[in-house]
């Protein structure tokens, strides 16, 4: 950065609060590795492996995998045909294996495919018991996550998730999730996704995280939990009144995002896209505001 470039880059990661401080939770998503084992295509209901070979499972052990193509920016729509067997118990303060005993007894099919495939379980280089997952990685906080953020990005690509969580098991290459209404914070999530999806904290993101051709840069915990999240007085009627109107066009773009990407018609959406352009300038602008930007300043991150 030029002297203007880290003048701008202090001021803004002063006037905010680390991502991770606010309090919020961050995880890795889930390596089983050996995906082609625990993974299952499902066709209306009838499972095989990737290879095509039928299988019988009990269905509530089951969860469906997410990876990154199953969302994007603003936009949360799994379209894979997948699903994973998901021999964990989750509480809201941990998870656990379920026992070989009880897998066995409760589970009977789902035993027997892990057992047939054993062998191939055994040959992975890392796993705690034969048929856990090589890197389970914090499935409660999954569990609880509000968003989603991809390993790589080359703008803000970030979306909310659904209330029915519980049914999914993020994966590792989708890249992070990350929870804040389920722990100590007053900082609203549509509030925060907003800021998190800006060109000022894209910015913020490109100056500290390892880049790759094409713009496109990492996600990592490390470099996303120090992003500047701007901590609101709500005592103040104009921080206030910023605050409410984030959240009021953050709303909006998820309903535009979801009209946009399913419209069958051309024209629509060209409608849909134009109006969440306008949408996008504005909550630039609302965010440059928050964090007090001159022209000069709003200028160094436009041109980047």
């Amino acid at each position: 950065l030029d002297e203007a470039g880290q003048a701008l880059f202090n001021k803004i990661n002063k006037v905010g609060k680390p991502l991770l401080s606010l309090p919020a939770l961050m995880s890795r998503g889930t390596s089983t590795g050996a995906d082609n084992v625990f993974c299952l295509v499902d066709t209306e209901g009838k499972l095989t492996t990737r290879d095509g070979e039928p299988v019988d499972i009990e269905h509530d052990i089951l969860r469906r995998p997410l990876y990154a193509t199953d969302f994007t920016r603003y936009y949360f729509d799994p379209q894979n045909k997948e699903k994973i067997v998901f021999p964990y118990i989750v509480s809201p303060t941990g998870y656990e294996l379920i026992e070989e005993k009880s897998l066995r007894e409760k589970y009977p099919m789902t035993y027997e495919y892990l057992r047939s495939r054993k062998k191939e379980l055994e040959s992975r280089k890392q796993y705690k018991h034969w048929y856990a997952y090589s890197a389970p990685r914090n499935l409660h906080i999954h569990d609880k996550a509000d968003l989603l953020i991809p390993l790589l990005a080359n703008h803000g690509l970030f979306a909310q998730t659904t209330k029915d969580k519980e049914k999914f098991c993020v994966m590792a290459s989708a890249g992070f999730s990350v929870s804040l209404t389920n722990v100590d914070t007053k900082v609203n999530l549509l509030y925060v996704l907003g800021l998190l999806n800006s060109k000022l904290l894209f910015w913020n993101l490109q100056i500290i995280s390892n880049k790759f051709r094409g713009g496109w840069i990492t996600c990592t915990k490390q470099y996303f939990g120090t992003l500047p999240i701007r901590t609101i007085d709500f005592s103040n009627p104009s921080e206030k009144e910023q605050h409410d109107k984030l959240m009021a066009l953050v709303d909006n773009m998820l309903e535009l995002q979801k009209k946009y990407h399913e419209a069958r018609i051309e024209q629509d959406k060209e409608l849909y896209e134009r109006q969440i352009k306008i949408i996008d300038e504005q909550i630039d602008r609302l965010v440059y505001d928050l964090y007090g930007l001159t022209e000069e300043e709003i200028g160094i991150v436009e041109e980047e």
